[in-house]
């Protein structure tokens, strides 16, 4: 029997709000809720017209994900995870699908994860990635750069970093249910906690205890991106599903980075909740989305 849209929707929501949106609420030891996102995500399926190859970039797990031998654009992808969950294992099935709709090569890193490694650990290590990747002979214009959720807040600094140390900047940035403000000033963050079927506010708090040490403030550019000045980024996409609690952070985002004169595509998936890229196979939202990245990363390709 098929299931209609609006029954698949509301069945998973269930299902995310029930195994893991409300375990999240509690105080899980991070280990515990590494294995089970990762058994989740077992059930993605990765696409089969790829090749994926583990490699190390400085001195970093990585895997790169190819669907040809050649490839115009490189996408280095940072995965979310609320700064102490995430693998390469949580966003090998949707990368492989973002390298098979873009037909680029997709480069993706095992970044160190708080409570073990708290700020500033994380973006050095993807400073160095970046370096590193220079130093091989890439060039920057053909490096797009792309985060989902805390990643995205990673991938914003690394792209603001790239700036203020004055190395050549990437060709665009990618960012997926972006999370950039760590004062967790959104209001969305209340008028959506009720909707977003995975993101709760209290992993996004648990993420800030462990990631940014208590002599940081919260609204320091650097770790709360959203309050950079964002002039000088390159043209810039931006996802989001209106049932998100971050859904104020992406739009906060557009207006502010269209301010400053950046080339913005934003995105709004009606009915759809935080991370639901992540559901491509069984979601026509999730399929559009896939769509966009690559008719934007496309774009970059050809200017």
């Amino acid at each position: 029997m098929k299931i209609s849209p609006l029954w698949k929707q509301l069945i998973t929501e269930g299902i995310l709000k029930t195994a893991i949106r409300k375990p999240s609420q509690f105080n899980l030891p991070p280990h515990s809720i590494r294995f089970a996102l990762e058994q989740m995500c077992r059930a993605f399926p990765c696409n089969k017209q790829v090749q994926i190859r583990s490699l190390r970039l400085a001195s970093f797990p990585a895997e790169e994900i190819k669907p040809q031998n050649e490839a115009t654009q490189l996408i280095l992808h940072i995965h979310g995870g609320a700064f102490f969950l995430g693998s390469l294992n949580t966003h090998r099935a949707f990368l492989s699908n973002v390298a098979a709709r873009t037909q680029m090569q997709v480069i993706h890193v095992d970044y160190p994860l708080a409570p073990e490694h708290a700020y500033p650990e994380a973006g050095d290590a993807l400073f160095e990635v970046y370096t590193t990747l220079l130093a091989q002979g890439i060039q920057a214009k053909d490096i797009i750069l792309s985060g989902d959720s805390c990643g995205a807040n990673l991938a914003l600094a690394l792209a603001l970093r790239i700036q203020q140390e004055q190395l050549p900047q990437v060709a665009g940035l990618i960012l997926l249910s972006p999370f950039l403000d760590l004062t967790l000033s959104s209001e969305s963050l209340r008028y959506n906690a009720k909707h977003d079927a995975l993101l709760s506010i209290e992993t996004l708090e648990t993420g800030i205890d462990y990631y940014v040490p208590k002599a940081i403030d919260k609204a320091d550019p650097s770790v709360s991106p959203l309050f950079a000045d964002l002039s000088g980024l390159p043209p810039t996409l931006v996802q989001v599903g209106s049932k998100e609690i971050l859904l104020d952070d992406a739009q906060r985002f557009k207006e502010k980075a269209e301010q400053a004169n950046v080339a913005v595509t934003f995105k709004l998936y009606t009915g759809m909740w935080h991370e639901f890229q992540l559901f491509h196979a069984w979601f026509d939202e999730a399929q559009q989305a896939l769509a966009d990245l690559a008719e934007f990363a496309h774009q970059l390709d050809r200017n």
